[in-house]
């Protein structure tokens, strides 16, 4: 909240000069990071208490020392490592911190959308408008000569990249609510009624963290099946013992849901990665599922009416970054609208205390 505050505090009071140059300081840090993560220079500092002379530093990793001072200064003023002495450096928490195998996997997936940005005037300069909404022809494949293939087909191409985003969504995850909306221990009596029905089938719920949440409150499922469903490069790459309770499946969402009538069908941050007309071709193929008193669960942001100054950034810059690979935050109504193609219609929203996600609960069209 003080961090709200003091941004609208600042947006009240900078000149356009200063909005110019914040954002330039903030290009300038995210450049000397990701330079410095990527050529292995932010591996070589030490973390025994020791520390690192410059010229030491640039000959491990073989560039011209000014480089590494000049890098360094950038990221220190921020407070990203520490200098023990003149040109002599040693990690903090916070250089530890964003290192790729803890939060640099989520920054260097954001300086990969960032390269994509930087090509969007040529995009739209040599597209139709409609190819916006073409799966092959995503701004993020244009900027990397890929078009043709969708964002993921282009992904799977490079076993690194394709960690690196695995590791970010898995941090972004745990930075997103699963608790504290839609009440699903209030299901406890249909659920112990009917145990022969799934309890919740997670769809593209990638390494089970939702069920597991959802455990917390349901503890085994009230003894209806939890079942996990996505591709076999996230299935296959599951340890019995890191989803305890669990039924882990393989399933591609655009085919037949298999498991019918469960008492939940759950669509958690998977909809915003596509736009409208595929969300409806997606959620038909568990409709023809549900039974009479099945629910369909999307939990998602909602993009609201009306931009208000100095609220947190989180939802718009990620709707852009979705934007680069064929995806889209939505508004209440364009939910509205999925669900009435797709055969659904909308129950009740179930808000979070974080931000605009929200729960979406569903149920199949009644007829008059």
């Amino acid at each position: 909240m003080a961090s709200n505050d003091t941004d609208r505090v600042r947006a009240e009071l900078e000149q356009p000069y200063d909005v110019v140059t914040r954002m330039f300081e903030n290009l300038t840090v995210c450049g000397a990071l990701n330079m410095l993560i990527r050529i292995g220079a932010m591996h070589k500092l030490p973390s025994d208490g020791t520390s690192i002379k410059a010229a030491d530093l640039a000959t491990a990793v073989n560039i011209d020392v000014t480089a590494i001072h000049r890098a360094m200064r950038v990221i220190l003023v921020q407070g990203i490592a520490t200098e023990t002495g003149p040109d002599e450096y040693t990690h903090n928490q916070l250089s530890l911190a964003l290192l790729p195998e803890a939060a640099g996997s989520f920054f260097l997936l954001c300086m990969d959308l960032s390269k994509t940005m930087g090509t969007l005037p040529e995009y739209f300069k040599t597209h139709a408008p409609e190819d916006l909404y073409d799966l092959t022809k995503s701004p993020f494949a244009f900027s990397v000569g890929k078009e043709g293939r969708s964002y993921y087909d282009v992904l799977n191409d490079d076993v690194d990249q394709r960690n690196i985003w695995n590791a970010a969504l898995q941090l972004a995850e745990k930075n997103m609510p699963v608790r504290g909306m839609f009440p699903f221990e209030s299901l406890k009596e249909q659920v112990e009624r009917e145990p022969e029905r799934a309890f919740v089938v997670d769809i593209g719920g990638g390494r089970g963290q939702s069920l597991l949440a959802i455990q917390k409150d349901c503890p085994g499922g009230f003894g209806g099946k939890l079942i996990l469903q996505d591709l076999p490069i996230v299935i296959e790459s599951l340890k019995p013992e890191e989803i305890p309770n669990i039924e882990a499946t393989v399933h591609d969402l655009f085919t037949p849901q298999p498991v019918k009538n469960a008492h939940v069908y759950f669509f958690r941050r998977l909809l915003h990665d596509f736009y409208n007309p595929v969300c409806v071709e997606i959620l038909k193929q568990t409709v023809s599922a549900m039974g009479p008193d099945s629910r369909l669960i999307v939990c998602d942001m909602l993009v609201p009416s009306r931009v208000t100054v100095g609220v947190p950034m989180q939802l718009y810059w990620l709707d852009l970054s979705l934007m680069l690979i064929s995806g889209k935050e939505k508004t209440i109504e364009e939910f509205h609208e999925i669900f009435d193609a797709a055969g659904l219609e909308l129950v009740k929203v179930y808000p979070s205390n974080v931000g605009e996600t929200v729960m979406l609960e569903t149920r199949l069209k009644r007829t008059e």
